[in-house]
């Protein structure tokens, strides 16, 4: 990730312009958050109204400066280090990508994954996927259905314990998933859209007292989409922020083609597809060499389309494929991580994700149709 230092001398007047205060709690890390502008303290206080704590309680603090500085663009403190971001319209989910990525780094007692998580009693059902695989949509199906609600972004589960705990952030869907799912509630649907064209709102509009406690991991679904009968593979290629230059090369490469852009409010995802056997995966892995710098996690698959139109299909996998999934989907796997600090290599790692799933069921579950992917859940669940 790209940044510079500030001289000591220069950080108090850059803390004194960032007046504007919100503190928060994730998992094991206090933090707050320090702006010029209000509406980056508001975007957090909105998506984050349930993790608020007081300013005093902090041990991280991330400073957003906007405006009027030395260095003629906006950016991020942490400790002494800045991070440039965006002058344009995303600069406020840009400012976030930034100090997320740094608040992954800090937790110490959990493995985060990416994926929704509802429970049933005690039991756990993660549902880990890519970002556009319906994960939101299909959580808030089940939590409609009497499941309850524990996250629908990310899956902390702790160290220790391997239970999973509750981070019922503000949920966002946007039109296409509104128009999926049935009877959305008026409070949700007569809302505008925000400047990403999607719609806020808290659990408890969507169902209240729908929120969980911790739960045991003990059903793990994987999504995926439909395979291509042709020889097609994906190359997954997961930002920090916008890298142009990575990405007009990769586009550039003969026999590749762009298939996908998505921006959560942590990261930007791409896919890419191209045709087995053309000597393209070496090319794609050097490119990336290239410009490590904003790069969180690149990996080669065949290519998959979700696809919701069709009948949907799960299939059990075993324990050591569900391992390599999760720390696939895994958000502080990088050598940063404070949580990688006893696991030098994917090896170790893998044998300590083994313990997640050790007395779980696995299963890779096939996009399909919204309500019949919740008849399959409930029934494996319930068998």
């Amino acid at each position: 990730m790209n940044s510079f230092h500030i001289p000591h001398n220069k950080l108090a007047s850059f803390k004194e312009k960032a007046a504007l205060t919100g503190a928060y709690q994730f998992l094991d890390v206090r933090f707050s958050v320090s702006s010029d502008d209000e509406a980056v303290v508001f975007m957090f206080d909105q998506m984050y109204q349930r993790f608020k704590i007081h300013p005093n309680d902090v041990e991280h603090q991330f400073y957003v400066v906007t405006s009027n500085n030395r260095y003629n663009k906006p950016f991020v403190i942490f400790r002494d280090q800045a991070y440039p971001i965006f002058a344009n319209k995303p600069i406020y989910n840009h400012a976030y990508m930034v100090i997320f990525m740094h608040i992954a780094n800090l937790f110490q007692d959990f493995y985060v994954i990416h994926a929704g998580v509802v429970s049933k009693g005690e039991d756990g059902i993660v549902l880990a996927g890519q970002s556009s695989f319906g994960k939101t949509t299909l959580t808030l199906e089940l939590v409609r259905k009497g499941y309850s609600f524990l996250s629908d972004e990310f899956c902390p589960i702790d160290r220790g314990t391997m239970c999973i705990s509750p981070f019922p952030r503000t949920l966002s869907l946007n039109e296409e998933s509104v128009a999926i799912l049935k009877n959305v509630p008026h409070a949700i649907t007569a809302q505008e859209n925000d400047e990403r064209g999607k719609k806020l709102f808290d659990i408890d509009v969507w169902k209240e007292g729908s929120i969980g406690q911790h739960a045991v991991g003990k059903y793990f679904f994987f999504v995926r989409g439909r395979k291509s009968k042709q020889e097609e593979r994906t190359f997954y290629l997961s930002l920090m922020k916008e890298d142009h230059e990575l990405i007009r090369e990769l586009k550039d490469i003969s026999g590749v083609s762009l298939t996908s852009r998505n921006e959560t409010e942590h990261y930007v995802v791409y896919r890419f597809s191209f045709r087995q056997g053309e000597g393209l995966i070496k090319i794609f892995e050097e490119t990336c060499q290239k410009y490590p710098r904003n790069i969180i996690y690149y990996d080669v698959s065949p290519y998959e389309d979700p696809y919701f139109e069709r009948e949907p299909s799960i299939e059990e996998i075993p324990k050591s494929k569900a391992a390599i999934e999760i720390m696939r989907n895994m958000v502080n796997r990088s050598k940063d991580a404070l949580v990688m600090k006893n696991c030098k290599t994917s090896s170790q790692l893998l044998l300590n994700l083994g313990e997640v799933v050790s007395q779980a069921k696995c299963y890779e579950l096939f996009t399909g149709k919204l309500d019949q992917m919740v008849e399959l859940i409930t029934k494996t669940v319930e068998a």
